[in-house]
């Protein structure tokens, strides 16, 4: 007899009581609920818009990491009238006054000793989607929407040219905007910041801002 209390009783410890159940019950659909729209939301297609800022934020960040990485400068090259632009290594004999500015640290870091010029670099290609429309391309305050290439740089110290790129589609506007000191990338909605006071303005296809 002794025998058998004890074994129910080592089952009766082992066991989960239902409060211990619906805990973990409560956790996992805390946690479903969490992630389940976050992975929706991943994987859901995005908009010509949203997909076309995406591009030329993570076309920026590629140039800016790989610049600092490889001790070399990188430039973002736009072909507007083909809808394309790719990331690559700046020329050497790039013609400084196609783009304005940041001279000292082109100068500096062109002659980099430590530059990884034994690996070339992949030029990575983009394409924007043709219902989105390229509303402004200004690089160093200077704009090139008439440009056949248009070339912004980023250089090894995390500087960058300052550009700007407005894009439309079915009446928004998003703009992506390159911080010449910090070399970082940034976007904003021009729909949402625009008042009764100062509203959007088309310039020439481009807007006012």
């Amino acid at each position: 007899m002794k025998g058998l209390t004890l074994q129910k009783s080592s089952l009766h410890q082992t066991a989960f009581t239902l409060i211990e159940l619906l805990v973990v019950v409560g956790m996992i659909s805390v946690l479903c609920s969490i992630g389940i729209p976050a992975v929706f939301r991943a994987v859901q297609k995005r908009d010509p818009l949203t997909q076309s800022v995406f591009d030329v934020m993570d076309a920026c960040a590629q140039a800016r990491a790989t610049a600092i990485i490889r001790c070399t400068p990188m430039v973002v090259k736009f072909h507007p009238y083909e809808y394309t632009f790719q990331v690559e290594e700046m020329p050497r004999d790039i013609n400084e006054s196609m783009n304005w500015g940041n001279s000292a640290s082109l100068s500096g870091s062109t002659t980099n000793k430590s530059s990884m010029k034994s690996a070339p670099y992949k030029s990575t290609q983009y394409q924007l989607n043709d219902e989105v429309q390229i509303e402004m391309l200004d690089v160093n305050m200077t704009e090139h929407m008439d440009d056949d290439q248009v070339i912004s740089r980023f250089f090894p110290n995390g500087t960058a040219d300052l550009m700007t790129v407005v894009l439309s589609w079915q009446g928004d506007f998003r703009r992506v905007t390159v911080d010449m000191v910090t070399g970082l990338a940034d976007f904003d909605n021009l729909n949402e910041l625009a008042t009764p006071k100062n509203p959007l303005r088309r310039r020439r296809g481009g807007i006012e801002f």
